[in-house]
């Protein structure tokens, strides 16, 4: 297929060559001269083998423990270093592009608040009920980062100065983007920069920035702060944000929206004389030689409450007394906490040491804690999903925060809770009972206008539910579990017992649905859904049973009824899990093993085909996106054989092209578990490398937020083959080949252990709690 293939070329026409043939093509020759190549060489000497065959790249970023660096200015790398190097909180993001205005390059300064959208309406060749009406996408709010600069008159700009150095580096221990320079003016001298960057991860609200400049002494310099507002936003074009109020003394400033309002706050520390020319502050300096910068900015907006007009002020006012060196304190302290709660050591490669790192820093930093707002799928690094909010969140996010920092996690539920009466609203849509959450979302209204691979993917329902049911089994929190939990649980139990139906000879059947393989649409009984449904219904009825004994105001709340919660009970008892004995596999769905079988070399790999085929053309083929009878192995293999994993494992894996990003971990965790090492280990460096290395050429679009949390379950669920079933916790670790050693820390029920994976063996150690009984390789242990 033309994108398995790699294309060199000298000329710019050989390069728009490859580009309509669909081909990646790598430039032998300037950047400057070959603007549309994916990337560019002088010579072949360049290439690194590797990276070519990991990731179609000429080179990877160089290997560091604790850092990624950008150490060459390369400007068609530009909007993957954005996002790369975006700095968040959950609350609001800030895309890692240059401080200083770069004209002449596509650059997308962004300041993302998470849960501030645009509106438009669909426009519909053909509508019927239940079509959504209208998508909703976040926007782009302000860039605070901007500083320009100017030197004796001399404008500074990145895609044209006469740079003698260029270096930044994202500190992944500390959490502060630095970036130095040098800059050779025309008239000879020398100027050093630097500059350090941060969003503050214990407040919510802020961010800061220090530009630092050294030029010989007499020079005049001027910083200039140009505040710009009201910026495109990629995902929901048009004017969707006007500036309601300016205040320039204070650079207090109010946005609005369709539905939102935002305030934005900005203030300035320096030695130096000071001005404001319409929205912009000046300041300059011509006598010390150098000149330091601290910029603060606090953003807050009314999903944050009445009066978020004022608190964003006392929050800048705080900041800004605070001073810069403390907020820097302040965030290395959080992530010193962070990294000692669920760092991942690796000794034996440093590059993938590099790669996880990164992947539970962006993790970490896209989780907002707030009840009414969740993680989109490229969390606030970039708006190339909107800001829209998937399963991914339950399934492949969540894991990995239960088990190292707990308390992080009922926030992501409660958001869910916000969002109910949407859901309830959209299962009437649906001409359906309880509650029937959006396929992707901010704030509950669907927007998946590709109904079938949207609306009917009915396991997000319970995927729900087994994240509520595991937040329940780790933590205990009856006082959310038997409120919120549970009225989400009964809401969308109601709706996937109405939706199925009895059939003879099977049971209870979901018919009509998308499992996680999208390609698969409108079919009957995907096993993950059924498998998963049926979890849901009895955890549901365990609840009803807990909550009774305790006294249920809930059940008047919501009017359930004992008749209800039998026919859940039922409809779990009898539910068709599809299963062929004499193939000894187990079925997608009722007509998988029976559909069109396909050559996968004509296939390509590692990209989304949707766009390619018709839905009557894909529907019938043997093709599979992403893990969907593999991640039913995975969730809930206490109940599978391993040689039906192995078979499943077998005949799936082929037929996979991994159109999505949240495939190869559950690959990785399943070759892992039937002791296919080099199958795990290739799939867990696609998994860890996806967005570090750019693995499909869309990082520039933000970060794979899922894969993020897939990068913590390869090597916590796979190599350490962790198990989390109602029977209890075990592990079954292996060593991969190209490691000598690699360490966890793991939350279980409040006790908190270390796992550590060597040439020796395995250890575990307790660091805090009360003593804990697992499974070690199938042996019962206590660890105290």
């Amino acid at each position: 297929h033309p994108l398995h293939c790699l294309v060199f070329e000298d000329a710019e026409s050989g390069v728009d060559a490859a580009h309509a043939a669909q081909m990646k093509c790598i430039g032998v020759g300037p950047t400057d001269r070959l603007p549309n190549a994916h990337e560019c060489i002088t010579d072949y000497d360049e290439i690194d083998l590797q990276a070519l065959l990991d990731a179609g790249r000429v080179r990877t970023i160089p290997a560091e423990p604790w850092n990624v660096t950008e150490d060459a200015l390369k400007k068609n790398r530009f909007s993957y270093w954005e996002s790369a190097f975006a700095l968040s909180n959950g609350v609001f993001g800030v895309r890692g592009t240059f401080e200083e205005s770069a004209p002449g390059y596509d650059e997308y300064p962004a300041t993302l608040v998470n849960g501030i959208c645009g509106y438009e309406p669909y426009q519909h060749i053909f509508k019927t009920p239940g079509y959504p009406e209208t998508r909703h996408a976040i926007l782009n709010m302000a860039d605070w980062v901007n500083v320009d600069l100017t030197v004796d008159g001399e404008a500074f700009s990145i895609t044209t100065a006469k740079m003698g150095s260029h270096r930044r580096s994202l500190d992944l221990k500390r959490g502060i983007l630095e970036r130095c320079f040098e800059w050779e003016t025309k008239s000879g001298k020398t100027v050093k920069v630097k500059t350090e960057r941060l969003v503050s991860m214990v407040r919510k609200q802020v961010g800061a920035l220090r530009y630092s400049v050294d030029a010989p002494a007499g020079c005049a310099m001027e910083l200039t702060s140009r505040t710009r507002l009201v910026l495109p936003s990629a995902a929901m074009p048009g004017d969707q944000v006007r500036v309601k109020k300016m205040e320039m003394d204070f650079a207090l400033q109010e946005l609005t929206t369709a539905d939102d309002r935002v305030a934005v706050a900005q203030a300035y520390s320096l030695d130096g004389e000071k001005k404001t020319e319409g929205t912009n502050w000046i300041f300059s300096c011509s006598a010390a030689g150098s000149i330091v910068l601290d910029k603060y900015f606090a953003v807050a907006s009314s999903m944050d409450g009445e009066g978020f007009e004022k608190w964003v002020v006392d929050e800048l006012n705080a900041a800004y007394a605070t001073g810069f060196d403390k907020l820097c304190e302040e965030q290395e302290a959080f992530w010193g906490k962070y990294w000692n709660d669920a760092d991942i050591e690796i000794e034996g490669n440093v590059q993938e040491q590099q790669a996880v790192r990164f992947s539970l820093f962006h993790l970490r930093q896209g989780n907002p804690e707030k009840s009414n707002r969740s993680i989109g799928a490229n969390g606030l690094t970039g708006d190339g999903y909107s800001g829209h909010v998937f399963w991914d969140t339950e399934m492949y996010m969540l894991p990995a925060y239960i088990y190292t920092q707990p308390e992080t996690v009922r926030p992501l539920l409660e958001y869910r809770y916000s969002i109910l009466d949407k859901a309830r609203e959209r299962a009437v849509q649906m001409q359906g009972k309880g509650a029937l959450f959006s396929w992707n979302s901010v704030k509950g209204e669907e927007c998946g206008h590709i109904y079938e691979a949207a609306t009917a993917e009915y396991h997000l329902l319970s995927d729900i539910a087994y994240a509520i049911e595991l937040y329940d089994r780790m933590t205990g929190d009856e006082g959310f579990v038997f409120t919120q939990g549970a009225e989400i649980l009964f809401e969308i139990c109601r709706f996937l017992e109405d939706r199925g139906c009895r059939v003879d000879g099977k049971g209870f059947c979901l018919n009509v649905v998308c499992g996680p393989d999208e390609y698969a649409c409108g079919v009957n009984n995907n096993a993950f859904t059924n498998v998963m449904a049926q979890s849901m219904f009895n955890y549901a009825v365990s609840v009803y049973g807990r909550m009774k004994k305790s006294g249920g105001g809930l059940f008047e709340k919501i009017g359930l009824s004992a008749d209800e919660v039998a026919a859940w009970k039922q409809a779990a008892d009898d539910m068709f899990v599809p299963n062929d004995e004499k193939r000894g596999l187990t079925p997608q769905d009722d007509s998988f093993l029976e559909m069109d079988p396909v050559d996968m070399d004509l296939i390509p790999k590692n990209t989304d085909i949707r766009p390619h085929y018709h839905p009557l053309n894909l529907w019938r083929m043997q093709v599979v996106k992403q893990a969907d009878v593999l991640l039913l192995m995975f969730v809930h293999g206490n109940r599978f054989s391993k040689e039906l994993k192995e078979n499943n494992y077998r005949y799936y894996e082929p037929k996979t092209n991994h159109g999505s990003s949240l495939s190869p971990c559950v690959h990785s965790i399943i070759a892992s578990e039937i002791g296919l090492k080099e199958d795990a280990y290739r799939f867990f460096r696609q998994t860890a490398l996806m967005d570090i290395n750019d693995f499909k050429n869309n990082t520039g679009g933000g970060v794979h937020s899922a894969c993020l949390g897939g990068c913590w379950m390869t090597i916590v669920n796979g190599f350490a083959g962790m198990r989390d079933y109602p029977e209890g916790l075990e592990l079954n670790p292996v060593l991969p080949d190209a490691w000598t050693r690699y360490s966890f820390p793991l939350v279980y029920k409040g006790s908190r252990i270390r796992v550590t994976v060597d040439v020796d063996g395995a250890r575990i150690e307790l660091i805090e709690g009360d003593p804990l009984t697992l499974k070690l390789c199938g042996k019962e242990i206590m660890v105290d």
